[in-house]
C-alpha cells in the first residue's frame, strides 16, 4: 500500500478547505512580490555555510571551476494554522540545518530552491495549466492535499530551472561522503547526466523514490513532462495520482536509470545503538532517508525523551549519524 504524500517530505505545503486550484498561484505571487515575513517566520534559503572537518578525513569535492559540488533540496514554508507535517517552525528549521550541515561536512555546497525557481521555467504555464487534469482527491477524498501534490510534480521545474544536478529530500542525510564508496563523489554526474533515481522500493526493479535523484537539466524537464503525461493518462482510472506513483509506473517504459543506493531510515532505528555488526547495512550507500514513515515504523524505544513524531526528527538524525561516524567510519 502506498501512503499518498511526495516523496520530499520537507517540501512544505498549503492544504486548506478552501478552493485550491489557485493555492499553488497565489502562494507564488506572495513570494515573488516579496511579502514580509515576521523574524519568527522568515527562514534563512540558501545561505552556503560550510563546516570543514566536522566528519574526520572528509574532503572537499570540486568541479573545474573551483566551485564545491551542489545538493539542492526543495523547501517551502506554511503557516502554522495550515500545516498537516507534523512539523513546527523550530523542528522544520533545525532539520534544514542538519541537512545543511551534513552534506557540506561530505564535501558538498547546498542551495535550498523554492516556488519561484519552478516559474522561471519557461514552460511553466503550460505545465501547471495540464497539471490540473491530474486526479489529487487525497485525504478523505476531497482534495484537501492538492496544493501539495501539485507542487510535487512542479519541484522538477524548479530543479530543471537551475541547471540540473542533484536534488535531496531535506530528510535524506549522507553517510560519508554521500558518494557510496570511500572516496569523494566525481565531478561527473552519474551515467554521463541521463536521469538516476538513487532510491527505491526494497526489491522491486526500479520504483522510484524521489529523494535523491541527479541528471542534466533538460533530462529534469523530460522527466517533469514524463510524470505530467503519466499523471494525465491515470486520470479516468484514479482518484489521486502523485509525482512518486508517476515515477514508480514509469519504471515500465525504461524512462530513467536507477541504483538502490539510499537506505530507508525504518531499517537503521531497531531500538538499539548501531553497532561494528549492523555496518553492513550501510555498505555502498549513499545515505539514509529519515522520512515520515521512517519515523512511524523505526523503533526509538532506545532513546530517552523521543518518540515517534516527525517533528523528532532533528534529534534522531543527529543521535545515529554522531554514532555511526563513531562506529562505522565513512564508507
Amino acid at each position: 500500500p502506498f501512503v499518498y504524500m511526495c516523496s520530499i517530505v520537507g517540501l512544505l505545503l498549503l492544504m486548506t478547505n478552501g478552493s485550491t486550484t489557485n493555492e499553488v498561484k497565489n502562494t507564488v505571487r506572495a513570494t515573488s512580490t516579496g511579502t514580509k515575513q515576521t523574524p519568527e517566520e522568515k527562514f534563512e534559503m540558501a545561505p552556503l555555510v560550510r563546516i570543514d572537518g566536522t566528519l574526520k578525513g572528509m574532503g572537499d569535492i570540486y568541479d573545474s571551476t573551483g566551485e564545491r559540488l551542489v545538493m539542492y533540496t526543495f523547501y517551502h514554508r506554511i503557516e502554522a494554522d495550515h500545516r498537516f507535517t507534523d512539523m513546527d517552525d523550530s523542528s522544520d528549521r533545525a532539520l534544514l540545518e542538519a541537512w545543511k550541515k551534513r552534506w557540506n561536512a561530505a564535501g558538498w555546497d547546498t542551495k535550498i530552491i523554492h516556488l519561484e525557481h519552478a516559474m522561471q521555467h519557461p514552460r511553466y504555464d503550460e505545465f501547471y495549466a495540464k497539471l490540473q487534469d491530474i486526479p489529487m482527491k487525497g485525504i478523505g477524498g476531497k482534495g484537501k492535499n492538492r496544493p501539495y501534490n501539485e507542487l510535487c510534480f512542479l519541484r522538477w521545474l524548479a530543479m530543471a530551472s537551475v541547471g540540473g544536478g542533484w536534488m535531496s529530500d531535506y530528510d535524506m542525510f549522507p553517510l560519508g561522503y554521500g558518494s557510496g564508496t570511500k572516496g569523494p563523489q566525481p565531478v561527473e554526474l552519474p551515467n554521463e547526466g541521463d536521469f538516476t533515481v538513487h532510491s527505491i522500493i526494497t526489491g522491486s526493479q526500479g520504483a522510484g523514490i524521489p529523494c535523491l535523484m541527479s541528471g542534466r537539466a533538460e533530462e529534469w524537464t523530460r522527466m517533469a513532462f514524463s510524470i505530467l503525461k503519466n499523471g494525465i493518462e491515470h486520470s479516468r482510472d484514479e482518484n489521486h495520482w502523485t509525482d512518486m506513483f508517476a515515477l514508480m509506473d514509469l519504471r515500465f517504459t525504461n524512462s530513467f536509470k536507477y541504483d538502490d543506493a539510499v537506505i530507508n531510515g525504518e531499517n537503521i532505528l531497531m531500538g538499539r545503538e548501531f553497532t561494528q555488526e549492523d555496518c553492513a547495512l550501510t555498505d555502498g550507500k549513499r545515505g539514509i532517508h529519515f522520512s515520515h514513515d521512517a519515523m512511524t515504523l523505526g523503533d526509538l524505544s532506545h532513546l530517552d525523551n523521543i518518540d515517534n513524531k516527525a517533528n523528532y526528527r532533528p534529534e534522531v538524525v543527529e543521535h545515529f549519524l554522531n554514532n555511526w561516524e563513531r562506529v562505522c567510519g565513512h564508507v
